[in-house]
């Protein structure tokens, strides 16, 4: 997997880096060769309504596109799910031929489905929550480690403080 990013440097693209690399892992992705353009655009949510989007572009290699506006927490869940749709497409899970779309082989008529019927979205949602908390999950254990440390740190100049006073 290769990821080209589209957007300017900043450490919200390092969050979004990081997450994505987790993701593809999770999803047993990551050693598949592919390309994955992911790009920022603030009128995803205008047109699509939607925080974000992924697509094909041509064989193996897919766009990614997010809303820059989110939230950390809002910004984290989105990437789980479009990722799992990335995973549906290097896997060959859903399908565009033409105008057609194909769900394991199986043509959808996306017109005739609700949105939150469609098989793909029902398999994204039902990802979406339990990746998105090993990164809240990560987070949290990181951030313990560093109160830890500090705590430690400040008992022990406190006990060197009252040592130097006496």
């Amino acid at each position: 997997m290769e990821i080209i990013f589209d957007m300017r440097k900043s450490d919200r693209q390092e969050l979004i880096e990081a997450c994505i690399h987790l993701f593809a892992q999770e999803l047993k992705i990551d050693n598949k060769k592919f390309n994955l353009l992911v790009f920022a655009n603030k009128e995803i949510r205008n047109v699509h309504n939607a925080h974000g989007m992924a697509i094909p572009l041509v064989k193996g290699c897919f766009a990614l596109g997010l809303d820059p506006r989110m939230k950390f927490e809002r910004l984290v869940e989105t990437l789980a799910h479009e990722m799992v749709h990335i995973k549906q497409f290097v896997t060959g899970q859903i399908e565009q031929k033409g105008r057609s779309t194909y769900w394991k082989g199986k043509k959808i008529i996306k017109s005739k489905v609700s949105y939150y019927d469609l098989p793909w979205e029902i398999d994204a949602w039902s990802k979406e929550k339990v990746l998105a908390a090993k990164v809240f999950k990560f987070i949290e254990q990181e951030y313990e480690k560093v109160n830890k440390k500090s705590k430690k740190s400040s008992s022990k100049s406190d006990s060197v403080e009252g040592f130097v006073e006496s």
